[in-house]
């Protein structure tokens, strides 16, 4: 078994490394816009059945 100081490991040089950073931030960025979405999309789905429950059992 090797020592870690053996291994090689390839780093890209700096501005490769900032366009590497700024590309995740981008995507981290849209994550956090879908979750967003997502947790909008989910709460107006669980107002919209408790308005269908309540017209529903309103109509009974």
């Amino acid at each position: 078994m090797k020592n870690l100081q053996d291994f090689i490991i390839p780093i890209p040089p700096l501005e490769e490394q900032r366009r590497i950073v700024a590309r995740v931030d981008q995507l981290m960025s849209l994550c956090d816009e879908l979750e967003a979405g997502l947790m909008r999309s989910q709460a107006d789905g669980e107002k919209l059945m408790e308005a269908v429950v309540g017209r529903m059992l309103a109509e009974e």
